[in-house]
Protein backbone atom coordinates (compact mmCIF):
# COMPACT_ATOMS: atom_id res chain seq x y z
CA UNK A 1 0.00 0.00 0.00
CA UNK A 2 2.80 2.40 0.87
CA UNK A 3 4.60 1.59 -2.31
CA UNK A 4 1.48 2.29 -4.40
CA UNK A 5 1.10 5.64 -2.64
CA UNK A 6 4.72 6.50 -3.44
CA UNK A 7 4.11 5.55 -7.04
CA UNK A 8 1.09 7.83 -7.26
CA UNK A 9 3.01 10.71 -5.70
CA UNK A 10 5.76 10.25 -8.30
CA UNK A 11 3.19 10.39 -11.04
CA UNK A 12 1.85 13.76 -9.88
CA UNK A 13 3.33 16.29 -12.16
CA UNK A 14 5.56 19.07 -10.81
CA UNK A 15 3.28 21.71 -12.40
CA UNK A 16 0.29 20.31 -10.54
CA UNK A 17 2.15 20.52 -7.23
CA UNK A 18 3.20 24.07 -8.04
CA UNK A 19 -0.41 24.96 -8.92
CA UNK A 20 -1.67 23.57 -5.62
CA UNK A 21 0.92 25.55 -3.69
CA UNK A 22 0.09 28.78 -5.54
CA UNK A 23 -3.66 28.22 -4.96
CA UNK A 24 -2.99 27.65 -1.24
CA UNK A 25 -0.92 30.84 -1.03
CA UNK A 26 -3.62 32.85 -2.83
CA UNK A 27 -6.32 31.43 -0.51
CA UNK A 28 -4.24 32.30 2.58
CA UNK A 29 -3.58 35.82 1.26
CA UNK A 30 -7.27 36.27 0.36
CA UNK A 31 -8.44 35.24 3.86
CA UNK A 32 -6.01 37.73 5.41
CA UNK A 33 -7.24 40.50 3.12
CA UNK A 34 -10.90 39.77 3.90
CA UNK A 35 -10.16 39.81 7.64
CA UNK A 36 -8.31 43.12 7.30
CA UNK A 37 -11.22 44.63 5.31
CA UNK A 38 -13.68 43.48 7.99
CA UNK A 39 -11.62 45.20 10.71
CA UNK A 40 -11.42 48.39 8.64
CA UNK A 41 -15.20 48.38 8.12
CA UNK A 42 -15.63 48.14 11.89
CA UNK A 43 -13.32 51.12 12.39
CA UNK A 44 -15.18 53.10 9.72
CA UNK A 45 -18.49 52.32 11.44
CA UNK A 46 -17.11 53.47 14.82
CA UNK A 47 -15.75 56.68 13.30
CA UNK A 48 -19.09 57.41 11.61
CA UNK A 49 -20.84 56.98 14.97
CA UNK A 50 -18.37 59.36 16.61
CA UNK A 51 -18.89 61.85 13.77
CA UNK A 52 -22.65 61.67 14.26
CA UNK A 53 -22.27 62.28 18.02
CA UNK A 54 -19.95 65.23 17.42
CA UNK A 55 -22.39 66.69 14.89
CA UNK A 56 -25.21 66.40 17.45
CA UNK A 57 -23.04 68.09 20.08
CA UNK A 58 -22.18 70.86 17.62
CA UNK A 59 -25.85 71.43 16.79
CA UNK A 60 -26.73 71.54 20.50
CA UNK A 61 -23.97 74.07 21.21
CA UNK A 62 -25.09 76.25 18.29
CA UNK A 63 -28.64 76.17 19.67
CA UNK A 64 -27.38 77.21 23.11
CA UNK A 65 -25.36 80.07 21.59
CA UNK A 66 -28.46 81.31 19.81
CA UNK A 67 -30.49 81.03 23.02
CA UNK A 68 -27.88 82.84 25.13
CA UNK A 69 -27.94 85.74 22.66
CA UNK A 70 -31.71 86.28 22.99
CA UNK A 71 -33.17 89.14 25.01
CA UNK A 72 -35.34 86.71 26.99
CA UNK A 73 -32.26 84.91 28.33
CA UNK A 74 -30.49 88.17 29.14
CA UNK A 75 -33.55 89.45 31.04
CA UNK A 76 -33.91 86.16 32.93
CA UNK A 77 -30.27 86.21 34.02
CA UNK A 78 -30.44 89.89 34.99
CA UNK A 79 -33.42 89.17 37.20
CA UNK A 80 -31.85 86.07 38.75
CA UNK A 81 -28.28 87.23 39.32
CA UNK A 82 -28.58 90.98 39.69
CA UNK A 83 -32.04 91.24 41.23
CA UNK A 84 -33.21 93.64 38.52
CA UNK A 85 -36.83 94.27 37.64
CA UNK A 86 -38.75 95.60 34.67
CA UNK A 87 -40.23 99.14 34.76
CA UNK A 88 -43.60 99.13 36.54
CA UNK A 89 -42.89 95.92 38.47
CA UNK A 90 -42.90 95.81 42.22
CA UNK A 91 -40.94 93.48 44.44
CA UNK A 92 -42.60 91.73 47.33
CA UNK A 93 -40.38 90.35 50.05
CA UNK A 94 -42.03 87.68 52.15
CA UNK A 95 -40.87 87.00 55.70
CA UNK A 96 -39.18 83.69 56.35
CA UNK A 97 -41.17 81.24 58.41
CA UNK A 98 -39.41 79.28 61.06
CA UNK A 99 -41.08 75.85 60.92
CA UNK A 100 -39.76 74.88 64.35
CA UNK A 101 -41.26 77.97 66.00
CA UNK A 102 -44.73 77.49 64.48
CA UNK A 103 -45.71 73.80 64.37
CA UNK A 104 -48.22 72.68 61.79
CA UNK A 105 -51.59 71.12 62.62
CA UNK A 106 -50.24 67.58 62.28
CA UNK A 107 -47.37 68.33 64.62
CA UNK A 108 -49.82 69.81 67.15
CA UNK A 109 -51.99 66.71 67.01
CA UNK A 110 -49.04 64.40 67.50
CA UNK A 111 -47.83 66.37 70.50
CA UNK A 112 -51.22 66.56 72.19
CA UNK A 113 -52.36 62.97 71.54
CA UNK A 114 -51.24 60.54 74.26
CA UNK A 115 -49.02 57.75 73.01
CA UNK A 116 -50.76 54.39 72.97
CA UNK A 117 -49.09 51.22 74.10
CA UNK A 118 -47.89 48.71 71.56
CA UNK A 119 -50.73 46.30 72.42
CA UNK A 120 -53.35 49.02 72.05
CA UNK A 121 -51.91 49.98 68.66
CA UNK A 122 -52.14 46.33 67.50
CA UNK A 123 -55.75 46.03 68.71
CA UNK A 124 -56.65 49.25 66.89
CA UNK A 125 -54.91 48.00 63.76
CA UNK A 126 -56.70 44.65 63.76
CA UNK A 127 -60.06 46.35 64.36
CA UNK A 128 -59.42 48.70 61.43
CA UNK A 129 -58.98 51.79 63.57
CA UNK A 130 -55.34 52.37 62.58
CA UNK A 131 -54.38 56.01 62.12
CA UNK A 132 -53.15 56.97 58.68
CA UNK A 133 -49.96 58.96 58.62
Amino acid sequence: MISSLKARLRKIHFGTMLGILVAGYIAFYLVGTVRHNYELQGQISDLRGQLSNLQNDKDELQYKIQYYQTDAYKEKEARAKLGLQSPGEGVIILPHKDDAAQPTDQQDQKKTAPKKSNWQQWIDFLQGKAESK
